[in-house]
């Protein structure tokens, strides 16, 4: 089946769409007042060098040539055009592309938090919530509140929007009757009709189909987009480029930087293409810039079957579980089951709201490796399994899902940006990886029959990119950023997104890499975990680096039994 053309496509639950993809699943953490709470940090081996004065005249040093003019801009900052005090924005311009500087420009949008103390004695702030596509800006003005008091009062706090997002000169690839679409679907509560994630993660699309929808929705994003060239510039070297603008232009001598899940990424790069200029960096579930992507995503599809196979095991040792047999024939059960959803969606007693395929499958990711409550799932799964009675997934699925569907045609425009920017970003880091269509196939069903539940999308991405067509040509590499100041570097042992041995690759690569290690499941964890988040705070203040080693518990600690986690 090939695809039809964007505008007669549903693009609804755009605003869930990363959640509702395993193969761009890398997101924001969530910060918490609870998780900015500060517990005493870990002891201290060294300190982290010089804070950043953001007077320092320094910032305007090294400048690559033909690109003067760029770093000589001054953001004029002012009040944000939407009232949101103490925020305030400002612009700058960048190339839109760095070989060719003094040709077309692209303007990049921020949004500053003023130091609480109205001095910002360490300089700037940028911080990245990962994605990619995801807004800097929607970010900080969501999470500005629960960031600890320390670094309010040390710093000015900056997002940003990377280019091709959000306020930023955006990529555009719907129209308008495919936002209203989209809010329609939603006050339908339907969550998973969604282009390209549900593409990339089908199980029974070919890779041809796959290639066919990537060609389709890049035709569609060139036909909407204001500067359509865009698309072969949204890569994380030009974003790690741009934020150097960034940081000169902000005053800044060198780079004091956040960054989570893909954010890490970006602060990768930025590190080896500028290691002088890297200041205190925190770099929070970590991503390999050594991995293929679709090596990276037959990773976690193994992470997280293994995980399942655990929860198979947990439930069978209970009264009550749906799963008989082997833990193979288990495994079997379940995946028939939800396979089967797309012919005949779970319902619910006095609710017109169903359960497909895609959703049972988030649901049981959610519960069964994100963030475990075993008994729960087997609670769900029993009824559904033995009675066809679903009213437990669809409140599970109301719960994690349906709150995030779009309410308004900002967040729609919103949602489907950070969608179609995603696939973007990836295909313009990753090259080919197979050498005819046929080998993704044959991958497929290989990972099929070793994770069955979760296998056979691993290679999807890669697919779709073929046909998107604007494609990276340089093969990842390992990221050593020689010289550069000290950079933390913090892993989740039992992270399902960013898998904790990508964050120990990290720091090996690192001339200056050091580890923070965090105990329990979940994804990143500042904002989440108290200790790490100390620790990272107190870094990013103080210069403190944790003492190799520094290992910080789950938080909360897992139940006995191992039937639910942090």
């Amino acid at each position: 089946m090939r695809p039809t053309p964007l505008t007669a496509r549903k693009a609804s639950a755009t605003l869930t769409a990363l959640m509702l993809s395993a193969a761009l699943a890398a997101c924001q953490p969530q910060i918490s007042a609870a998780g900015a709470a500060t517990p005493s940090a870990p002891t201290p081996t060294a300190q982290a060098g010089n804070s950043n004065d953001s007077s320092d005249d320094s910032s305007q040093t090294s400048v690559p040539q033909g690109l003067e003019s760029f770093y000589s801009q001054t953001i004029d900052w002012k009040d944000c055009s939407d009232g949101t005090s103490p925020f305030q924005c400002g612009t700058v311009t960048v190339p839109l592309d760095y070989e060719h500087p003094d040709g077309r420009t692209i303007t990049i949008a921020l949004k500053k938090l003023p130091a609480s103390d109205g001095n910002a004695e360490h300089g700037s702030l940028f911080t990245n919530p990962g994605g990619p596509g995801i807004s800097g800006i929607r970010e900080l003005e969501a999470q500005a509140t629960a960031l600890p008091e320390e670094l309010r009062a040390g710093y000015d706090v900056v997002g940003f929007d990377p280019r091709g997002v959000g306020q930023s000169t955006p990529i555009t690839c719907w129209t308008d009757e495919d936002i209203s679409q989209a809010l329609t679907d939603a006050q339908n509560g339907k969550i998973s009709d969604v282009v390209p994630s549900n593409t990339i993660s089908s199980k029974s699309l070919s890779a041809q189909e796959k290639m066919d929808r990537g060609a389709a929705d890049a035709a569609a994003c060139a036909q909407h987009s204001g500067v359509p060239e865009l698309l072969d510039h949204v890569g994380t070297r030009n974003v790690a480029r741009d934020l150097d603008v960034l940081r000169a232009t902000s005053g800044d001598a060198t780079l004091n930087y956040l960054g989570v899940s893909y954010g890490t990424h970006i602060g990768a790069v930025y590190a080896d293409l500028f290691p002088d200029r890297v200041g205190r960096a925190v770099l929070d579930g970590a991503m390999d810039p050594s991995q293929r992507w679709a090596d990276g995503e037959a990773e976690v599809t193994a992470f997280k079957e293994g995980v399942l196979r655990q929860y198979v095991e947990h439930c069978q040792a209970q009264g009550n579980c749906p799963l008989t047999g082997s833990t193979d024939e288990a495994i079997a059960q379940l995946t028939a089951f939800v396979d089967g959803l797309d012919q005949a969606p779970l319902t619910a007693p006095d609710s017109s709201v169903t359960v497909n395929t895609q959703e049972a499958t988030t649901i049981i990711q959610h519960y069964a490796v994100e963030k475990p409550d075993w008994d729960a799932l087997t609670a769900m799964l029993a009824p559904a399994m033995n009675n066809r009675d679903g009213a437990l997934m669809v409140a599970a699925k109301q719960s994690t899902l349906a709150s995030q569907l779009p309410t308004t045609a900002e967040q729609a425009v919103a949602g489907a940006n950070t969608l179609f920017m995603a696939a973007a970003v990836i295909c313009n880091d990753y090259p080919d990886t197979a050498d005819t269509v046929s080998d993704w196939d044959a991958q497929s069903a290989a990972e099929r029959k070793t994770s069955p539940f979760f296998g056979g999308t691993s290679h999807g991405l890669d697919a779709y990119c073929r046909g998107w067509g604007h494609r990276a040509q340089t093969p990842p590499q390992e990221t050593h950023a020689e010289g550069s100041a000290p950079i933390l570097v913090v892993g989740l042992t039992k992270d399902s997104r960013t898998l904790y041995p990508w964050a120990q690759s990290l720091t090996d690569q690192l001339d200056n890499g050091h580890l923070l290690t965090v105990e329990g499941y979940g994804h990143v964890t500042f904002g989440s975990n108290a200790c790490a988040t100390a620790a990272m705070t107190d870094f990013l203040v103080n210069g403190t680096i944790p003492a190799e080693g520094t290992t910080c518990a789950a938080e909360p600690q897992p139940a006995a039994d191992g039937g639910t986690g942090n």
